[in-house]
């Protein structure tokens, strides 16, 4: 996987092993028979109790998912009553705006934006690679409440300009195994990230009300401040769960938990190894803790496994400071990747990979028990361009 460097939003970091690759699964096809299906998995039943506020997070049951929360979303034609359950999205807090596989049946039926010069399609992209496709507009429950968003389209089968392939070096990154991902971070539209194009021409500037977006900003004043992952069990270094569930939370309210601020770039320092000023953030969306490695746990060597340690380090420290000088401890251990996915389960707070200069703290963070969230001044985000992370109990 090819590191093409630390952006404010779309750092998603994906890494499967060939092991675990979703097959018979593709990103669809440019002729006129309907795409295939990218997961056929469903939502899991659930005894969590949800306020109005919150939804059900639960492990992807897409063939092949590892550490991956995601939820189920209705996506629905704007004041229409044709509308689409859609499992398997993923929740990112390392990423801004809600973008949908092309084979979805609900995608092909949304309204593509236009402005000036044509249609608008976005590429956009993800440390896995890019997404490239048209922007369309939507209507989205969260919790209870419907908001109306512009949506990316993510369509592999598209031929991408290239002024997009060359900036982001790869493919869509969640069209071989999940249905979408539901960025979360701040600010609110993802301009300053994403390359815009009208009837095929640019990049350009595209509108901000027609720009992909973080769909919480539209909710009601008491929910658009933030989110917060809550309520997953503290899963032991080995040999992990089966699955897991837990809560997302539109909303910080009044959570009393550690606010480190972040910086323009949305992420904080970590001092791990004995190395310090490591460009460090939480990240719901990456599968792993993806960390410098200064303490030269062994990576795997085999093609299969590529990314990940295949060596196993115990009793772990790193320190995350905010740029409000407020900092947080994060104690973890690494497992051999080989180790772990030969359970057979699909969630470890133990599964690790290289990434030097970098401490991306992934879903494993949140297997110990912990709230972790992201928030911001919905006023004033778009203009100061930071907000903060929250962690606590």
């Amino acid at each position: 996987m090819k590191w093409t460097g630390i952006r404010k939003t779309g750092r998603t970091l994906f890494l499967l092993s060939g092991l675990l690759l979703l097959t018979g699964c593709g990103g669809g096809s440019s002729s006129s028979t309907a795409p295939e299906a990218v997961c056929t998995g469903g939502t899991p039943p659930t005894s969590k109790k949800t306020s109005s506020n919150q939804m059900v997070v639960y492990q992807s049951t897409c063939r092949g998912a590892v550490n991956e929360p995601v939820v189920t979303l209705t996506i629905c034609v704007p004041n229409s009553p044709n509308c689409e359950s859609v499992p398997n999205i993923l929740v990112d807090i390392g990423s801004t705006g809600l973008r949908l596989s092309h084979t979805l049946s609900i995608s092909s039926q949304l309204h593509q934006e236009s402005e000036n010069n044509g249609p608008i399609t976005e590429c956009y992209g993800f440390v896995s690679g890019y997404n490239y496709g048209p922007v369309v507009t939507a209507s989205v429950m969260l919790g209870n409440q419907s908001v109306t968003v512009p949506v990316q389209i993510s369509n592999s089968s598209l031929t991408a300009p290239s002024s997009c392939t060359n900036a982001y070096n790869g493919s869509a990154p969640f069209e071989p195994y999940i249905n979408g991902i539901l960025g979360l971070l701040f600010p609110q539209d993802d301009t300053s990230d994403g390359l815009y194009y009208e009837g095929g021409s640019g990049p350009t500037t595209v509108s901000s009300s027609l720009a992909v977006q973080n769909p919480v900003f539209l909710l009601p004043s008491s929910e658009n401040n933030g989110v917060l992952l809550s309520g997953f069990p503290t899963v032991s270094p080995t040999p992990g769960r089966l699955t897991v569930s837990g809560l997302l939370t539109f909303g910080t309210g009044n959570a009393s938990l550690s606010k480190l601020d972040t910086n323009s770039s949305a992420t904080v320092t970590a001092s791990y190894g004995g190395v310090s000023g490591l460009t460090a953030y939480f990240d719901s969306g990456s599968n792993g803790w993806f960390i410098d490695n200064a303490n030269k746990i062994p990576p795997c060597t085999s093609s299969s496994l590529s990314g990940f340690f295949c060596g196993s380090a115990t009793n772990q420290s790193a320190i995350l400071t905010g740029t409000n000088g407020i900092s947080v401890t994060l104690d973890f251990s690494i497992e051999s990747a080989q180790t772990l996915f030969a359970t057979g389960n699909q969630d470890f707070s133990s599964l690790g990979g290289p990434l030097s200069g970098v401490f991306d703290a992934g879903f494993t963070a949140f297997l110990n028990g912990q709230t972790i969230g992201v928030g911001w001044d919905p006023a004033t985000v778009n203009s100061t361009d930071t907000g903060y992370f929250l962690y606590g109990n």
